[in-house]
């Protein structure tokens, strides 16, 4: 919904200090450093899961 009365802002004469590859090479920079430290959280979460998973399994079959 466009508000009436208000002027529309011209972005023409801007220009960024950074390109597109500086972007993306800092994105990626910034992913490798807190990359591992995403990793070991989920493994705090996933692992206790999964070892009782594997443990369900086992007493299931052998129940059997």
């Amino acid at each position: 919904m466009p508000l009436l009365g208000a002027a529309a802002i011209d972005f023409s004469g801007i220009t960024l200090p950074f390109t597109v590859t500086d972007l993306v090479s800092s994105g990626n920079a910034l992913l490798g450093l807190v990359g591992a430290f995403v990793l070991l959280g989920l493994a705090f979460v996933f692992v206790p899961k999964l070892i009782a998973l594997i443990r369900n399994s086992f007493s299931a079959a052998k129940g059997r």
